[in-house]
């Protein structure tokens, strides 16, 4: 079945949109669901010569790159292959002690400390590969990354609406989810509100991206409100605002602060683009400052978002840091191979000392993405994704005299580098669906500089 680009592009967005709407294909079923529909989509892109040509060219073009990530994919699967404990004993000799001491009765066991979880981190990484492989191909017009950006930012928009909605009526149970703990914020469709919430700032992202496109594509520098009236620029202005709220009412704290990083990046690159500080795009971002978080923040809480940002519960604080200092301690007794993808759990429930009287279920994240991805991966699935990320930003600094390779430069950058600072306390890049849409964003760095008017 031979299908034309369009279809195929519309196909991308559904599976993307679904991936990460359902509670961010957290759940196994969902994760291989989402596995399953990538693979299929990579096929049909195959059947089609022209787009056939394009992805063999993009990963020719990006050969470097490519290569370090298919062998870090190969390294997540050395992880879980079932090895002789002998073996083990000699290249992990932590690994062989922890599995002496809980009395594992066979001869074979892998590297990972959770072999099935494992498994599943590596079919996620199956799918970050492909969607590094197509989207480049798929959307390698300004055009086809302004459809792209508008279907993310209306996506992004109906789910802080909905959201925001259900918060009001109390977050009643949904689907795959059980709203316990967060009843008075938003969640929607996701798991929690932190989750939520990165959700929510990578679609703002978004559509401050597609505001950026369709300024350098029309070579705009004065844009009147009959103007906004007219494009799409209009409807992008009323979805930041629907995203700005959703993010305002999760109440979380690593969420809100990275929007107003993003924010801020924005503002910054915009001065630089039209080299002074106040012009359309500035108008825009100043406007949702303004109005969304001083005069909106007062109707939905201001008080308490104002109250999560100081709050002051030692011991709720106190949990999260200890987390972060078991999971450097986990890091040094599994330095090398690491303790395998989504195996943090099993350490925490054989090795943490809870305190007494207090209850505490299972955590399975360290709520430090940083630190937990160096303790899943050791020191050498960590060197093999530094060179993934070199060979990336060697990519994507090509050219970088052009104004539109410049764009790209600094507004990735600044997206990594807020994801880098909101890892250091959150866990959110560790929910599947949260990583489809920045492996996705991302993936815009490999469009062909040379074939593209990006």
């Amino acid at each position: 079945m031979l299908l034309r680009k369009n279809i195929l592009q519309n196909l991308f967005l559904i599976i993307l949109g679904v991936s990460t709407s359902l509670n961010a294909s957290i759940n196994p079923i969902l994760m291989q669901v989402a596995s399953i529909n990538f693979i299929s989509l990579f096929f049909l892109c195959l059947k089609n010569s022209e787009i056939k040509k394009s992805i063999e060219e993009n990963y020719i073009n990006n050969k470097l790159f490519f290569i370090f990530f298919f062998i870090y994919i190969c390294f997540l699967i050395i992880q879980i292959i079932p090895l002789p404990l002998r073996l083990i004993e000699i290249l992990a000799p932590n690994n062989y002690n922890l599995y002496n001491s809980i009395k594992i009765d066979k001869e074979l066991w892998s590297l990972s400390i959770d072999p099935s979880n494992s498994f599943f981190g590596i079919l996620n990484c199956i799918n970050f590969f492909i969607i590094l492989l197509i989207f480049p191909v798929l959307f390698n017009r300004s055009k086809h990354l302004m459809k792209f950006l508008f279907f993310i930012s209306v996506l992004g928009f109906c789910h802080a609406a909905f959201a925001t909605y259900w918060m009001l009526i109390g977050n009643p149970s949904n689907f795959f989810i059980e709203k316990i703990h967060y009843l008075n914020a938003s969640t929607g469709l996701f798991v929690n509100r932190s989750v939520f919430g990165t959700y929510l700032f990578l679609c703002a992202f978004s559509s401050l991206y597609f505001i950026v496109i369709f300024f350098q594509k029309y070579q705009i520098n004065n844009f009147t409100f009959s103007e906004q009236i007219k494009s799409k620029i209009f409807f992008i202005r009323i979805f930041i605002i629907f995203l700005t709220i959703g993010i305002l009412t999760t109440w979380s704290r690593a969420a809100n602060f990275s929007y107003i990083l993003i924010l801020l990046s924005f503002l910054f690159y915009s001065k630089i683009s039209f080299n002074k500080y106040i012009n359309p795009l500035s108008t825009i971002i100043i406007f949702i400052l303004i109005f969304d978080f001083l005069v909106m923040s007062v109707f939905f809480g201001n008080a308490k978002l104002i109250e999560r940002y100081v709050e002051t519960s030692l011991l709720k604080e106190n949990i999260r840091l200890n987390l972060q200092a078991f999971s450097i301690e986990q890091f040094k007794n599994f330095w090398l191979f690491g303790y395998g993808n989504g195996a943090f759990g099993q350490l925490f429930k054989i090795f943490y000392q809870l305190p007494e009287n207090f209850n505490y279920t299972v955590a399975n994240h360290a709520h430090n993405d940083g630190l937990e991805l160096l303790g899943e991966i050791g020191m050498v699935g960590f060197s093999i994704l530094l060179l993934s990320y070199i060979s990336y930003f060697k990519i994507i600094v090509k050219n970088i005299s052009e104004k539109n390779r410049l764009t790209r430069f600094i507004l990735l950058s600044f997206l990594l580098i807020v994801l880098f600072i909101q890892s250091l306390v959150d866990f959110s890049l560790h929910a599947p669906g949260i990583m489809f849409l920045i492996v996705t964003i991302l993936s815009i760095g490999l469009i062909n500089p040379k074939k593209s008017i990006l």
